[in-house]
């Protein structure tokens, strides 16, 4: 009977621990210890300093720097800091014995006073610190015979601090619905599927403004009928779901809180989270929960949310809802077709609609830099029926858009994006086109996601003008190559199971290198591709060497993911890490091509410095005299992790591509007959600029950085480059090198002479 009874009556111990009343009560630390304080901050409530958040674990009583702190019970002092800087961080901490157990306070934002020392005997009344900005953090920890993160509220109705007289309410200031797990609101007259239920409650402490933004001790919900007399659904513990006796574990505080509008003075309760108000008490676990509208009667009700603070004044509100069957079905998603410049300023965005009945129309973003996206125009606009769009734009810097297809359920179900493309408008000489062929999404491939944004990473390699479009727009004939200079076409990570090219595809980009153009093509497994279907159709091969100059080795490279320079002097010698996440690349490239060059082609990089990854061609193709360019990678260009080697690595590319001046002839560019800087863009920098310039023959040049007072504060270059336009990235991200704000000279010194460009530097 004994071994039987053991575990029951430890699990009914722990379990009084955790929910059983704890009566220890005990006078304020600041004096007179027998009059109320200001409460600036209670237990349980959300605090956002820190980056995921966490429960406030004590009382926040207010006083200036400098006010004593007294013991408000007798014990020994068990720990005793002081960080030495503004006193945030210091802290004394009392263990106390009552009725033979330990009890804990912590004095937090406090500074101990001179001598006192851990193991010192303590008097309740004895003076233990100061106040080291405005407030005392008081911690009150759980019965224990050790230090534990098991904290109780001081506050509570059966113990802690005394006198506490709360005579004011806490109030629900909105409630709100969203789908399940998500942060979809949900209109009240049309609630269906899993629903969470979210409630703003200010719990007012005293009449100064710091203390009516606190949270409450108690909340919960239930489902009413339509008229209120008759509970529907009744959460566990008679609907309460939060009482804040104790503490959920950290972990969970963004399951208790709606982080979205949660922050240190605003407290945003997630209702309908949790098991029950015992349970989370007993376990500090809480787990993801909702209400079910599907499981009762469609029709009208009475959402009631309720709260109390921890001396029983309380507010509830009733909110009438409509229940009904919930679309969850989102639209197909937009094929994203092209970004097209019409004139200097102004350009066209196209797209394929899906073919969704319910369509009501879409959604449009941009972003500037890539990652921080804003709604341009909505569903209110770009109705069902419309599949372009034309914007001007006149900035230097790139601009991205992607775009959403929205239903017309009531909450609106919105698709998946499409994928990220962009244009910018600079006119530096240049017409580049960059082709998205990457096509295998969730097809068997590494990457994983329906839509991509690799657009990006050619387009942050360098200060260039540029257009995208979807590699459907060459097929359709919509789009015509040789209308421009340069062709960017990213392959990914090519689908075996389908031709990589199709035949107007092949045409096009035939006819765009017999015409003189500068083709950069990258992917894994194109080579392979061709190969394959090579074996019935023996002109794909033919192509594969008349066109793209190479043919197929080996269909995965199988090393270490490395490819180097092979010091040719086009492109950089160095160290290209590329395919693994770990690095930097978007996705895990397990399978490069092997090739080797065609006769006229050079093998630049090799995996491993000993397969070959990559060649360029500078010749003519076909029966063309033309003279036009070509690159080939056997990966996928946007797999090379480091920006900074990405950026490297388009510079070697467009010098290469644009150091002679036939290409140039071609297309009406006129070169420069003598040394030329440009202007750095951007203009002004923090912290990274670019800087320009054309040399019009293989010389020195000495690239150097001055300050205003004609210091030499930083050498970008010292060394032979060769003729055409030039690149170089100036980046004090990591190193500042001592630079302030303000004006700033850059230096050429060539062997012709001296350019100078001035720069503008802001913190």
């Amino acid at each position: 009977m004994i071994k039987l009874l053991l575990p029951a009556v430890f699990v009914f111990f722990f379990q009084y621990l955790l929910t059983g009343q704890d009566t220890t009560k005990y006078p304020w630390p600041i004096n007179p210890n027998n009059v109320q304080k200001q409460v600036g901050g209670s237990f349980g409530e959300y605090r956002s300093t820190s980056a995921e958040g966490h429960f406030h674990n004590g009382t926040d009583i207010s006083g200036s720097a400098g006010t004593p702190i007294y013991a408000v019970l007798a014990g020994i002092v068990g720990a005793a800091f002081d960080d030495g800087n503004t006193g945030y961080d210091s802290y004394v901490r009392i263990n106390s014995t009552i009725n033979g157990q330990t009890k804990m306070l912590t004095y937090y934002h406090t500074r101990p006073i001179a001598n006192l020392a851990v193991g010192q005997t303590i008097t309740a009344g004895q003076q233990i610190s100061t106040i080291a900005i405005d407030h005392v953090h008081l911690i009150e920890y759980r019965f224990g015979t050790a230090q534990t993160a098991a904290q109780i509220n001081s506050l509570r109705p059966d113990g802690g601090l005394v006198p506490y007289n709360d005579p004011w309410k806490p109030y629900i200031r909105y409630v709100k619905f969203l789908r399940d797990n998500s942060d979809l609101p949900l209109p009240a007259g049309n609630l269906g599927g899993k629903i969470d239920i979210i409630a703003h409650v200010e719990e007012t402490n005293g009449t100064t403004s710091a203390t009516f933004n606190n949270g409450t001790y108690e909340i919960g919900y239930k489902v009413l009928s339509e008229d209120g007399l008759t509970v529907v659904h009744n959460p566990p513990d008679n609907g309460l779901r939060f009482r804040y006796y104790n503490l959920p574990r950290d972990q969970y505080v963004n399951i208790n809180y709606y982080r979205p509008e949660s922050n240190t003075s605003k407290h945003v309760y997630m209702v309908t989270n949790g098991n029950g108000a015992a349970s989370i008490a007993s376990t500090q676990v809480v787990s993801n929960s909702y209400f079910d509208a599907d499981a009762y009667p469609y029709g009208n009700y009475k959402v009631m949310v309720f709260t109390y603070d921890s001396r029983g004044n309380g507010d509830t509100v009733f909110i009438p809802v409509t229940t009904a069957p919930a679309d969850l079905t989102p639209p197909g998603a937009p094929l994203l077709k092209s970004i097209l410049r019409d004139s200097t300023i102004y350009f066209t965005l196209k797209w394929n609609p899906p073919a969704d009945a319910d369509l009501r129309g879409f959604r449009i973003h941009y972003s500037n830099d890539g990652t921080t996206f804003q709604v341009r125009e909505s569903e209110n606009t770009l109705t069902s029926l419309i599949d372009r769009r034309t914007y001007s734009y006149g900035l230097p810097n790139p601009l991205y858009l992607k775009i959403f297809a929205v239903d017309t359920a009531n909450p609106a179900n919105l698709s998946v994006q499409s994928d990220v493309y962009g244009i910018r408008t600079i006119n530096d000489g240049r017409k580049i086109l960059i082709v998205d062929g990457f096509n295998r999404f969730l097809n068997g491939g590494s990457y994983n996601l329906g839509y991509h944004d690799f657009i990006i990473r050619f387009a942050e390699s360098g200060s260039f003008s540029f257009e995208s479009v979807h590699h459907s727009a060459v097929r359709t004939g919509d789009v015509n190559l040789s209308d421009y200079q340069t062709v960017f076409w990213m392959s990914g990570d090519e689908n075996p199971a389908e031709p990589v090219f199709n035949q107007s595809e092949m045409n096009a980009i035939k006819t765009f290198l017999e015409e003189g153009g500068n083709l950069f093509l990258s992917g894994s497994e194109i080579a392979q591709n061709l190969y394959q279907y090579g074996a019935q159709d023996s002109t794909l091969i033919k192509y594969m060497k008349d066109y793209l100059k190479i043919q197929y080795a080996d269909g995965d490279a199988n090393l270490n993911y490395g490819i180097v320079s092979d010091s040719t002097g086009i492109f950089s010698n160095a160290l290209i890490p590329f395919g693994l996440t770990a690095q930097g690349s978007p996705y895990l490239e397990d399978a490069p091509d092997v090739i080797t060059g065609e006769p006229g082609s050079s093998e630049f990089i090799k995996y491993n410095i000993t397969k070959p990854a990559g060649i360029y061609y500078s010749g003519t193709f076909g029966e063309s005299s033309v003279q036009a360019k070509l690159v080939f990678l056997g990966f996928p260009y946007e797999t090379i992790g480091s920006k900074p080697l990405r950026m490297q690595f388009m510079t070697d590319l467009l010098n290469f591509f644009y150091s002679v001046s036939s290409s140039s002839e071609n297309y009406g560019v006129s070169v420069p007959e003598q040394f030329v800087a440009y202007q750095n863009y951007p203009n002004p920098f923090n912290p990274t600029t670019r800087l320009k310039f054309y040399n019009p023959a293989a010389s020195k040049v000495k690239i150097s950085l001055y300050n205003a007072i004609g210091e030499l504060v930083y050498t970008a270059a010292d060394r032979i480059f060769s003729e055409g336009y030039h690149e170089l990235t100036l980046d004090f991200s990591e190193d500042l090198r001592g630079l302030v704000s303000g004006p700033y000279i850059t230096r050429f010194e060539t062997t012709s002479g001296f350019k100078s460009v001035k720069l503008l530097y802001l913190k």
